[in-house]
């Protein structure tokens, strides 16, 4: 049984995009209108939503342009945990709204997506080698 990988080019790419489409979102919806999300609970759940469509946009990205297509589940996990680690306080610690503050939180988030998904790329990588040193 001959078991397909996705390309660990195609996980990092898809992750680093997961995450600078998630920041871009969380500015939209949170930061750039002011919304205050009322309580910790709506506001996680707010966040979670948004790394599941930042996660939902790059699967469809994918689809559309005919690219390798990462795992559904990959692109949610690296959305959800870049929306903790580095975006979560750069975006409470935010000084202002000027476009350069808000290209750094975009660049974070990338940065977190490349960070996130070199878990999954070297698995996928180690075991792509595996399947086909057994062949």
């Amino acid at each position: 049984m001959v078991r397909l990988f996705v390309n660990w080019k195609s996980i990092i790419i898809s992750g680093t995009a997961t995450g600078a489409i998630l920041a871009i979102l969380i500015l939209i919806v949170f930061i750039l209108p002011g919304l205050d999300p009322g309580s910790f609970v709506v506001l996680c759940g707010g966040w979670f939503s948004l790394a599941l469509l930042s996660a939902v946009i790059v699967n469809q990205i994918s689809k559309r342009a005919k690219w390798p297509e990462v795992n559904f589940k990959i692109l949610i996990s690296v959305g959800c945990i870049t929306s903790i680690i580095p975006l979560f306080g750069p975006l409470f610690g935010m000084p202002n709204t000027e476009p350069i503050t808000l290209a750094t939180v975009v660049a974070i988030g990338a940065i977190g997506g490349f960070f996130w998904s070199i878990p999954f790329a070297m698995w996928s990588f180690f075991s792509s080698r595996k399947t086909t040193e057994e062949e």
